[in-house]
Parts: C-alpha cells; structure tokens; sequence
C-alpha cells in the first residue's frame, strides 16, 4: 500500500511559533501574495520553512534596507 500524499501539511511558523496549514501544491495562500523579492531574499536567509499568513504579510509590510 502506498502512503498517501498530503497536499495540505501543519507546519510550524519559525518566526511566531504558530501552527498553520500550508499547501504544497502550489495552491496555498503564499503562491497568491505578491511578496517583494528582497523579502523572500530574507525569509530564505533567515528561515528553514514557510512563515505563517501573519508573519508572511508582517515581513513584506517591512521597509526595504
């Protein structure tokens, strides 16, 4: 028997802790936020996995340096 492929996983938000759905299958919320390049730059940088909606939308509202 095959293991079942799970579309939608929980993850752990690595910059608030919070627990949160995330949709690998290139349907989630994040693949429809237009995020600033620099930011995604940061967010790889600085982090192992997918930030939350919050986080995400936190972290693009910050001034470019």
């Amino acid at each position: 028997m095959k293991p079942k492929l799970q579309l939608i996983e929980s993850e752990v938000c690595p910059r608030c802790g919070k627990q949160f759905e995330c949709g690998k299958s290139g349907k989630c919320w994040c693949y429809e936020t237009d995020i600033k390049p620099s930011v995604l730059e940061i967010i790889n940088e600085k982090y192992d996995s997918c930030l939350c909606r919050e986080c995400l939308l936190e972290v693009n509202k910050l001034p470019e340096s």
